[in-house]
């Protein structure tokens, strides 16, 4: 019994020896694959600051783009304003230009003895 009991012992012992080799040769890939993933990780990191330092240079841009919408759009608003007055003034002249006849005018210019005799009727 003494001797069945150390072979007992001894292949307990060996298998547990086994297993602890099977679960050491696992954590080593293991820890193989989780140091892959932590480099691409980290390349991913470095890339994502790129891209962040040009996301900032945007955001810059767009900010200083922003601070000179406003004088822009005061200029804008100058360049509406007159266009509506020389819209204005295009329109009371052209009710000016209509209202008056033209070939009174030019009779009004010519020399009193320069006037030219009346229109002879159409047939």
């Amino acid at each position: 019994m003494q001797r069945a009991f150390v072979y007992f012992m001894a292949i307990l012992g060996g298998a547990a020896f086994l297993f602890m080799v099977k679960l050491m040769h696992d954590m080593t890939g293991h820890m193989a694959h989780m140091t892959e993933h932590v480099a691409v990780m980290s390349a991913d990191m470095g890339q994502m600051r790129s891209h962040m330092a040009t996301l900032v240079e945007q955001v810059i841009g767009i900010e200083t783009s922003v601070k000179n919408m406003e004088p822009l759009a005061i200029d804008v608003q100058g360049i509406r304003e007159n266009v509506g007055k020389m819209t204005g003034i295009l329109y009371k002249g052209g009710e000016q230009m209509e209202r008056l006849n033209p070939v009174q005018m030019m009779e009004q210019m010519m020399a009193p003895g320069q006037q030219r005799p009346p229109p002879r009727p159409r047939r």
